[in-house]
């Protein structure tokens, strides 16, 4: 029950992640010709353009984790009630740091990529209007 819970989250967080940052990219496509037109290196533009999403990321990593832990207590608790025997559910510390650093490394990666799509973006945007 964990694994499906997990890979249903995962699958839906990575499209979720994937989908918002598209959308963002795709949503500057002007502001970033501009500011790459002003002279703004492509550091600074993925920074302003992608740089304030990591504090919202780590916001949503934290309330995830609750709502996974607080999930999986309340099925064990209502769902599992009439088993004899079932397994005890604690919070396991050493499990949530592993995790922590597959989603910095996983979230770093993709700003890395959409970093790259930044990069590519065409300044011919700006010259058609």
């Amino acid at each position: 029950m964990a694994w499906i819970m997990f890979t249903i989250g995962l699958i839906l967080a990575l499209l979720s992640l994937l989908l918002s940052l598209s959308k963002v990219v795709k949503g500057n496509v002007k502001t970033i010709a501009m500011m790459r037109v002003l002279g703004y290196d492509n550091k600074a533009c993925s920074n302003t353009i992608l740089g304030a999403y990591r504090p919202f990321a780590c916001v949503g990593f934290i309330i995830g984790t609750l709502y996974q832990y607080a999930l999986l207590k309340l099925i064990i608790t209502f769902v599992f009630s009439d088993v004899e025997i079932v397994p005890a559910y604690n919070f396991d510390w050493i499990v949530l740091l592993i995790t922590l650093v597959a989603f910095i490394i996983v979230y770093e990666l993709t700003m890395v990529f959409f970093s790259f799509r930044i990069r590519k973006t065409p300044l011919k945007c700006v010259m058609t209007e």
